[in-house]
């Protein structure tokens, strides 16, 4: 069953709802990236395809990426296996504009954290305690969790490194 997300606003609905399917989170980080208007961090263990792998996402990301010249995303997955062999179109914008979407692998002290989460502008919030699982919770104004998620994703930004596996070849 599909999320009904048009009344919540980033920034302004305080309240929380539970997820519990890929169709539901997808859903979930659509509103999140459609509502953004500086920036999207993502900790993904795989970049689920049946989450991130949807045209609707692909572009809403664009239209983030290109929003202003300030406009970023960033990606930190730590197993592009999946995706690096069956294609993804959020790796596919990172190639189209490398300048506002960047995707790095974590160093290995973050390999272990079993969390997946998406933080919209440090305003909003989809966060899954298991990655392996779908249920998580959705929040749309949880500025002070998001700003305790994104200190985590910055710090393990700064150490990590551009991921080899999702390079393009030029030939």
């Amino acid at each position: 069953m599909s999320l009904q997300l048009d009344n919540y606003i980033l920034g302004e609905t305080d309240e929380t709802i539970k997820v519990d399917s890929s169709d539901q989170c997808s859903d979930a980080v659509q509103a999140l990236i459609q509502q953004s208007k500086r920036s999207l961090d993502i900790f993904s263990h795989k970049l689920d395809l049946r989450i991130y792998n949807t045209r609707a996402i692909y572009e809403a990301a664009l239209k983030l990426a290109t929003h202003s010249r300030y406009s970023q995303i960033r990606i930190i997955i730590k197993d592009s296996t999946d995706v690096a062999k069956r294609g993804s179109r959020l790796v596919e914008l990172n190639h189209r504009l490398s300048s506002r979407v960047f995707i790095r692998n974590p160093p290995i002290e973050y390999r272990d954290y079993t969390e997946e989460f998406v933080i919209a502008d440090e305003l909003g919030l989809l966060q899954r305690k298991l990655a392996t699982r779908y249920e998580g919770e959705l929040c749309f104004y949880e500025p002070a969790k998001a700003r305790q998620l994104r200190k985590f994703f910055d710090e393990c930004w700064e150490k990590s490194a551009p991921d080899s596996n999702l390079r393009r070849l030029h030939l």
